[in-house]
């Protein structure tokens, strides 16, 4: 049985599950996943919009990606062309997210590439994650 993993983009670093849950299929797992997303956005929807829950199948490829604003119930009040339009921001928000959380990645590695070849302190780890990636 294939074993799905699950990596949530969120407002910060994301969340990420090494451990995964062994599913019949695919499409238990797209099931699985909605009921995560919609568990995880119940009651604030509007801060979870630019959210997205990524599943991997045995630790491979993305196999699929669910953007939390598509399964949003408070916009189904909405006109087909409205809610179209706040999926679109919430994506272009995603995207600014991403590339914000990479840059700030990508300065705090320098910072501790510098120090390192400085002979100084450095942070080897952040909230459990290696700062200098490649590094054994």
């Amino acid at each position: 049985m294939p074993r799905y993993t699950f990596k949530l983009r969120d407002d910060d670093d994301g969340v990420e599950d090494k451990n995964g849950i062994s599913l019949p299929d695919a499409e238990i797992a797209y099931r699985y996943a909605y009921d995560v997303v919609r568990e995880l956005m119940s009651a604030r929807e509007p801060s979870t919009r630019s959210w997205q829950l990524e599943v991997y199948e045995d630790g491979r490829e993305k196999i699929f990606e669910i953007p939390f604003a598509r399964l949003d119930q408070t916009l189904d009040l909405l006109n087909a062309h409205m809610r179209e339009a706040v999926e679109h921001s919430a994506r272009q928000i995603r995207s600014v997210k991403d590339t914000y959380q990479a840059a700030r990645v990508t300065v705090r590695e320098a910072r501790s590439l510098v120090a390192r070849s400085r002979g100084k302190p450095y942070p080897a780890a952040d909230r459990g994650r290696k700062v200098i990636r490649g590094d054994s």
